[in-house]
């Protein structure tokens, strides 16, 4: 009677077991792989200055109706960029203007020690949104002559008040 009673058992623990027991597919784990990119921060250093850029995570994800937001924003800032440079220094657009203006429209030798003297003297008045230190007011003092920021001028056709060109150059206003 024993072995009846545990060959039932067995029997119906096998019944049981058998008719729980799921068929499963197997599985196929799918697994992007990113490549990790490394992301430079530095854009450019030049004097006193270092340039950074930033990632926006998340910016595909905005609606097109943010992002709007977001231009529009931008270009109120950058409106309201001109009303800064002007309350910076009497001749900060003036002067701004002219630089600009060799610099889109020169041709020559972008070579030389003092082209590349004029392109920091520029990027650091870009930066300080004019002709004084961003931090200390202290007036730029740019390292290339009047005779080759003239030459310069001559050559695209810039323009500049002589009063606004000398105070580039003289110590008049050397604060803010």
């Amino acid at each position: 009677m024993k072995v009846t009673y545990v060959l039932s058992f067995a029997l119906a623990f096998a019944a049981l077991v058998s008719c729980n027991e799921d068929k499963k597919e197997p599985v196929i784990e799918v697994t992007e792989i990113k490549e990790e990119k490394t992301f430079d921060y530095n854009v450019e250093q030049f004097a006193d200055i270092k340039i950074l850029r930033y990632q926006i995570p998340g910016w595909d994800n905005l609606t097109l109706k943010e992002q709007k937001l977001v231009y529009y924003l931008t270009q109120a800032g950058l409106a309201g960029r001109d009303i800064i440079w002007d309350q910076n220094y009497r001749h900060n657009l003036k002067i701004r203007k002219a630089l600009e203006t060799v610099y889109a429209n020169y041709s020559g030798d972008k070579t030389s020690e003092e082209w590349k003297a004029f392109e920091t003297y520029l990027k650091r008045v870009w930066f300080s949104n004019g002709i004084h230190h961003h931090y200390s007011n202290d007036k730029l003092k740019p390292e290339f002559s009047q005779e080759y920021l003239k030459s310069l001028m001559a050559e695209t056709n810039a323009s500049l008040e002589e009063d606004a060109f000398n105070v580039i150059f003289n110590e008049v206003d050397s604060k803010k």
